[in-house]
């Protein structure tokens, strides 16, 4: 299982690698994705990638999974 997920940062359209098994929750916020890490000091990145994008991205297929 891979824990790096590609995403693209919303401001500059860059890409960022990041760890998904340090993301504690993720939500929409009009066009971009929240992505909110654990921790006391826990940072937020805005990606423009929707949820389902990033969860398939690491899992998988929804359509792979099921055959």
């Amino acid at each position: 299982m891979r824990f790096w997920i590609e995403c693209t940062r919303f401001e500059t359209g860059q890409t960022v690698h990041i760890n998904i098994a340090l993301v504690g929750s993720m939500w929409r916020e009009a066009d971009r994705t929240m992505l909110a890490f654990v921790g006391n000091d826990a940072q937020t990145v805005q990606v423009t990638e929707t949820p389902e994008q990033l969860l398939e991205q690491h899992f998988g297929s929804a359509e792979k999974t099921r055959a």
